[in-house]
Formats: C-alpha cells, structure tokens, sequence
C-alpha cells in the first residue's frame, strides 16, 4: 500500500512539473533565463521536488499566488543550502533568479479578498529583502576570495 501511495505522489509531482513549466514558459522575462545548458525542463522538475505538497497540489490553477508560494518554499531551501555550502547547482541558481523575478509581478489573478493581497505583498516584500541580503553575502564571499 505504500508503494502505491509513493507512485500516486511521483506522479502528481510529474504533472506539478509539466504545468509549473507551462507557466514559466509564459513569461518572456523567464524564458531569457534558459539560453544556457539547464533547461526549463530541469528546473520545473527541482522545484516540483523541493516544494511539492500533495495536499496542496492536487488539480489546482497555477496563478501567481501559487507561483510565489512554491517557489519562495524552495528559494529558502536553497538560500540556506547557499549560506552553509556555498554551492548550488545551475538549476538552483536559476530557481533563486525566478524567485526573485517573481517576486517583483504583481498579483495577476485578483485575491478573494484583501487579507490575502496583503499576505502576497508581504511575501514580496520578504523575498526581495532576503534576495537582497542572498546577493550581499555573494558579494562578501567574492571580495574575500579576491583577496586571498
């Protein structure tokens, strides 16, 4: 029985990811993004890994509530991987730039109400404040190897 339900979860994990690649595909800004050798394939693929949640995920619209959600539960994984090891993948460095570029659109498909339009702002706000100390660390990191 429990195979079955860890078959039933990697398949609905396969169908998080085609559709969360459907909606980066739809962004201009994100397509830019996959010039290089990490396909948007990959990364849809880690970010279904890192913030699927069965409950959550099951036939839902992907707007950009969602969007912010799942890949803000990832960016802080991977800023804390980044902090601790200093080593991240290209797919995960991809995934902290779409966060970041996410975290700057505004709310597209209207709130039910505005205790959640308040709610994504503040997770807007809270994403671009930790990007922002993410890339101060980069920078300190950069200048001390300069310098050895």
């Amino acid at each position: 029985m429990t195979f079955i339900k860890a078959l039933g979860a990697q398949w609905n994990k396969g169908k998080l990811s085609q559709q969360l690649e459907q909606v980066l595909m739809l962004e201009p800004e994100i397509q830019s993004l996959f010039i290089g050798a990490t396909t948007v394939t990959t990364v849809a693929n880690l970010i279904a890994a890192i913030g699927f949640r069965d409950s959550e995920t099951q036939a839902l619209p992907l707007g950009h509530e969602f969007m912010l959600t799942i890949l803000f539960d990832c960016f802080r994984l991977l800023m804390i991987k980044q902090i601790e090891h200093d080593n991240l993948s290209q797919a995960e460095h991809l995934i902290i730039q779409l966060t970041k570029i996410w975290a700057t659109k505004d709310l597209g498909d209207k709130p039910v109400n505005e205790s959640r339009l308040t709610q994504y702002r503040a997770l807007q706000q809270q994403i671009l404040k930790l990007t922002e100390q993410l890339d101060e660390l980069n920078r300190q990191r950069l200048l001390q190897k300069r310098n050895m």
